[in-house]
């Protein structure tokens, strides 16, 4: 039974702080007036490991900043939306996830409660880069400072990661799930690009290769509070309305681009 236990919680460990992605995979040289498909995943890259069934933010930024919600359809355990760019500049995904917990008592271990959140964007320049820094001031944002149109492999890319407005120490890691020659493959992601830490949320990244990256920014929030679960655990921990207290945030954010060759 321990053994049982142990494997359960190794499970749990590697679900909540997995390599697993929320990201979104699109054209990397969008037209104007285009019907373009955007498929939104949670998964390693290539494909949707984990289904992802629904999203309760799921929202486009167009160039201007007029923001509207994308209407999003099941799709190979993603999710599908299209998207029509009707103006030159950057059209920005922004992305959530449900909020999960993560208690490890739950498997005879000690340790913080987390509150387990996920957040996404992806930028989507089309024949410009015009409203690339666009930010909200909430959640966990990496905001870019480096325009994405036109970057290509050897660039140099800069951002910065920011909670609620403020810049925010972490960890960093950056991969690449496709290359500009098979985006019609499945295709595993290879291995990690790069990774570091940050003790101000500013990253500057060396773009080693052309490809669809997923730039990840991890941070540890010291805050204590209370969460109404939104659905039920699926190991049975709690049910949706509970409420639950934590002990610190553990967010993540996702930053999905194209690097050109």
């Amino acid at each position: 039974m321990k053994v049982i236990a142990l494997l359960s919680m190794l499970v749990a460990l590697v679900a909540f702080g997995s390599a697993h992605s929320l990201y979104a995979e699109f054209a990397e040289k969008p037209a104007l007036q285009s019907d373009m498909k955007v498929w939104i995943a949670y998964g390693h890259g290539g494909e949707a490991e984990s289904k992802l069934l629904d999203l309760p933010v799921a929202r486009l930024i167009s160039p201007d900043g007029k923001v509207s919600d994308l209407v999003l359809e099941p799709y190979k355990s993603g999710l599908l939306g299209r998207i029509s760019p009707g103006e030159k500049g950057c059209y920005i995904l922004d992305l959530q996830a449900e909020s999960t917990l993560f208690d490890p008592a739950w498997y005879g271990s000690s340790g913080n409660r987390n509150l387990v959140e996920k957040y996404a964007r992806a930028l989507i320049p089309v024949q410009s880069g015009h409203g690339f820094d666009w930010s909200d001031g909430e959640g966990l944002e990496i905001v870019p400072e480096t325009d994405p149109y036109g970057q290509k492999s050897g660039d140099e890319f800069k951002a910065k990661a920011f909670w609620n407005g403020r810049p925010i120490a972490g960890s960093y890691s950056a991969i690449v799930t496709r290359s500009p020659d098979d985006v019609l493959m499945v295709q595993h992601a290879q291995k990690t690009e790069l990774e570091g830490s940050s003790p101000d949320g500013s990253l500057n990244l060396q773009l080693t290769r052309p490809g669809l990256w997923v730039l990840s920014f991890e941070a540890t929030i010291q805050e204590k509070g209370t969460w109404k679960a939104s659905a039920d655990d699926p190991q049975g921990h709690y049910k949706a309305g509970d409420d639950l207290e934590y002990d610190q945030i553990a967010p993540t954010v996702f930053l999905t681009f194209w690097v050109g060759k």
